[in-house]
């Protein structure tokens, strides 16, 4: 019986030893917590996703987003919450065409159209119910969420990220912002809540919509011939031509007046000009006379690449200093924005 014992233990020892060797060998195979058959997956089951985090979007995916029917009512489509009112300040805006930066979570994307920013004044909404409220006014016509949450300097994934133009968003580490996109057949209503604390009355909120939509030219080519004329008549003619927005580089759909302007030169030899820059107030002073200048120099560069003699011609950025219309309108500021052209004697 003893020796029947000791032959039994043997084997079982050879067992193990022989076992762990064997599993010494193959890749290790992590534990599996114990559930419960309520909590157990089944096996076709997909992986878990990984923690939410903030709904975001970029120019290129708004494409994506699935087309809702057009909202009801007209632009701007959403009011103010109950007990607010418009209140009269500088940043209130309702203009045909603006350019508006919109936060998307990831990167600033800036969108054109028809814009109108209100103020709202009244009390008892929190930055919550703010948010909330706009979020649920668009989603309930079938748009998205894009970001809620801190301003864009203090998203520390978009530490380098600014707007090129933050009008009535200070920044502060406690401002609040929700932005939110319908996209329709159309075209797409893009939606920014924005609380800052702040204020004076901290329980303002700013509203700011844009309706995407392309440029329609408001102004009139003049041929060669007409800046000729305006040329002798007044010593000095103003062209619109468009650049990117906070650059030098002229749009192509501006490449028109450029043509007409080398005409205007190949056809009177003895002419040549000072290619002022100009811009309006917003902004400091010394970025836009700087702006002002890179813009001339940018004509007289793509003049010249047409054929005609640099000596002809010389730049000069004067920024904002020589307003040609009130800066205390939209289209006042877009009139001041202009290259003009004088008789260089």
């Amino acid at each position: 019986m003893r020796d029947a014992l000791k032959n039994l233990l043997f084997v079982l020892l050879t067992g193990l030893i022989l076992g762990g060797c064997a599993r010494e060998e193959e890749p290790a195979v992590p534990e599996t917590p114990a559930v419960s058959p309520s909590e157990s997956p089944s096996a076709s089951a997909a992986p878990a996703p990984p923690a939410p985090g903030p709904e975001t979007i970029s120019d290129a995916d708004a494409g994506k987003v699935p087309v809702a029917s057009p909202p009801p009512g007209k632009f701007p489509y959403v009011g103010l919450i109950d007990g607010y009112q418009p209140s009269e300040s500088k940043f209130a805006k309702d203009v045909p065409f603006d350019r508006y930066e919109f936060f998307d979570g990831t990167k600033i994307v800036p969108v054109e159209g028809r814009l109108q920013t209100l103020v709202a004044e009244g009390k008892g909404a929190s930055a919550q119910e703010i948010l909330r409220t706009y979020e649920t006014l668009v989603t309930g016509m079938g748009g998205v969420k894009l970001y809620e949450g801190s301003d864009v300097r203090h998203v520390k994934a978009t530490p380098r990220l600014a707007y090129a133009d933050k009008r009535h968003r200070n920044g502060f580490n406690a401002d609040q912002l929700g932005v939110y996109m319908l996209r329709t057949p159309e075209s797409e209503i893009w939606v920014e809540a924005y609380h800052t604390p702040h204020l004076k009355k901290e329980d303002e909120y700013f509203l700011t919509v844009v309706e995407r939509q392309p440029h329609v030219m408001r102004a009139s080519l003049l041929p060669a011939e007409e800046l000729k004329r305006e040329l002798d008549a007044k010593g000095h003619v103003a062209l619109y031509i468009n650049f990117d927005f906070n650059k030098a580089d002229i749009r192509p759909d501006s490449q028109p007046v450029v043509d007409e302007v080398v005409k205007l030169l190949e056809d009177n030899p003895g002419l040549s000009l000072t290619v002022e820059g100009h811009t309006d107030n917003v902004g400091a002073p010394d970025y836009n006379k700087r702006l002002s200048d890179e813009r001339a120099r940018s004509v007289v560069a793509a003049l010249t690449a047409k054929g005609i003699e640099a000596r002809r011609l010389k730049a000069a950025g004067f920024g904002q200093d020589k307003p040609i219309a009130d800066n205390g309108t939209e289209e006042g500021r877009a009139s001041n924005r202009r290259i003009e052209f004088n008789v260089l004697k």
